[in-house]
C-alpha cells in the first residue's frame, strides 16, 4: 500500500478545485440576466438629458391617476395635461421579468389609457408615462401594484 504524500494531496486539491470551478461556470452561464434596458449603456450616456426631462416634469407628477377594476388597469390623465399632449406612450415596466413589459401609445389630447388585467400578472410594475409637448419631452413614473 502506498503512502499518502504531499504531492498526492496537491494533485487532489487541484482536481477538486478545477471541478468546482467548472461546475460554477456552467451554473453561472445558465443564469438569466435581466438588465433594466437592452441598451443599458447607451441610456447611461444620456443620463444628464434624462435628469433635465425629470426636472421639467415635476409639476405634472400628480396629473395621472391609476385605478383598477376587475378587468382593466385604468390610467386617467388630468384634462389640463391631456390638452397639451402632442404624442406620448405609457410603458408598464416589470422589474423582475422583462417579458411582462407592456407599452401603449397615447394619442393627442387623450385623457385615459386602459391596460387589460388579463395581460398583466400579479405584482409590482412601474408605469412610465412620457409625452411630447411642442417638441419638448416630459416623463412621469409611478409604481403600480397589480392584484
Amino acid at each position: 500500500m502506498k503512502k499518502f504524500t504531499w504531492g498526492t494531496g496537491i494533485f487532489l486539491f487541484l482536481v477538486l478545485f478545477l471541478a468546482a470551478s467548472a461546475v460554477f461556470i456552467v451554473f453561472a452561464s445558465k443564469q438569466q440576466v435581466n438588465l433594466v434596458h437592452k441598451d443599458y449603456y447607451e441610456k447611461g450616456v444620456d443620463y444628464s438629458e434624462q435628469m433635465r426631462v425629470i426636472e421639467r416634469s415635476k409639476p405634472y407628477n400628480h396629473s395621472i391617476t391609476i385605478n383598477t377594476d376587475n378587468d382593466f388597469l385604468n390610467v386617467a390623465i388630468a384634462s389640463e395635461l391631456a390638452a397639451k399632449i402632442d404624442s406620448g406612450s405609457m410603458y408598464l415596466y416589470r422589474p423582475s421579468d422583462k417579458e411582462q413589459d407592456i407599452t401603449a401609445s397615447v394619442s393627442a389630447h387623450s385623457s385615459s389609457v386602459q391596460f387589460k388585467k388579463a395581460d398583466l400578472i400579479n405584482g409590482r410594475y412601474i408605469l412610465k408615462f412620457s409625452w411630447y409637448t411642442d417638441g419638448t419631452k416630459y416623463e412621469v413614473s409611478r409604481p403600480v401594484n397589480v392584484q
